[in-house]
């Protein structure tokens, strides 16, 4: 296996595609410290991968809070004595509105978690990975490359991820740290789930993507595990869209799909 001896965290990954990065892990032989905002959550994930024959750990935990964050990664030095890869996956988009109705608790709500709690992260595992070198994923979007109507917090939010991975890649590459992006396109899974149901939405929205479909999780998830294996070790400052060719393709936005529907 691939990945066997690595400690992995994967944050918000009590459920949809962070409990899909944590059980590919898994299943390449790390040894996955679960978390999430709600603990029960990241144990139900924890117990799928013990119940493998794999080694979980589950941690609670806010990302948008300095003192948490802290606590999580003290207790996964303490639990493994070491971290040798960090997948930011922990995020939120609660809600799709024009720019102006934009209140200033939504945009902190979507940036404390999106962006600050990306850079909490990865601030708070650089002095484990600063010796003997680490694999950072940080999970962004499509979205953040070119902006979508309506979602005006996530895209600024996940643009700021793009431009906080090529810094760290830059800053960090001396010390054997990789730092890379991820940017799914449309999920069937995740933040889509309350949509896979509605067959005629779901539709709409696949013309959208030159490849008239969704994304399988296991198609982004793999993508993912490979940015923490050897293989890609000349692999630093990308960003890699798993996104059927959607970015740069000019469609109509998906808020004109979500308002007929």
């Amino acid at each position: 296996m691939k990945l066997a001896e690595r400690v992995s965290l994967v944050t918000g990954a009590g459920r949809g595609m962070g409990a899909r990065y944590a059980l590919a892990l898994a299943a390449q032989g790390a040894a996955i410290v679960v978390n999430d905002v709600e603990e029960n959550k990241a144990a139900n994930t924890a117990k799928k991968i013990t119940d493998s024959g794999g080694t979980a750990l589950a941690v609670g935990g806010d990302v948008s809070r300095k003192s948490e964050v802290d606590v999580m990664i003290d207790r996964v030095v303490k639990t493994f004595g070491k971290l040798d890869i960090l997948i930011n996956n922990a995020g939120v988009n609660p809600f799709i509105l024009p720019a102006e109705r934009v209140k200033e608790q939504g945009w902190d709500q979507v940036m404390d978690v999106n962006l600050k709690g990306v850079f909490l992260c990865c601030q708070a595992v650089f002095p484990i990975m600063k010796d003997k070198g680490g694999r950072i994923v940080n999970i962004a979007s499509q979205a953040g490359l070119f902006g979508e109507q309506g979602m005006l917090p996530y895209c600024v939010s996940k643009a700021g991820v793009l431009a906080l991975t090529r810094v760290l890649a830059y800053e960090w590459s001396k010390y054997n740290i990789r730092v890379n992006a991820v940017a799914p396109g449309f999920i069937a899974e995740g933040m889509n789930q309350p949509i896979l149901g509605k067959t005629a939405l779901v539709s709409a929205i696949a013309q959208r993507v030159p490849l008239k479909r969704f994304a399988k999780p296991e198609e982004v998830a793999s993508v993912v595990v490979f940015l923490c294996r050897d293989d890609a070790d000349y692999i630093n400052g990308a960003t890699i869209t798993v996104d059927g060719g959607m970015t740069g393709y000019p469609t109509k936005p998906i808020i004109d799909l979500l308002r007929r529907k």
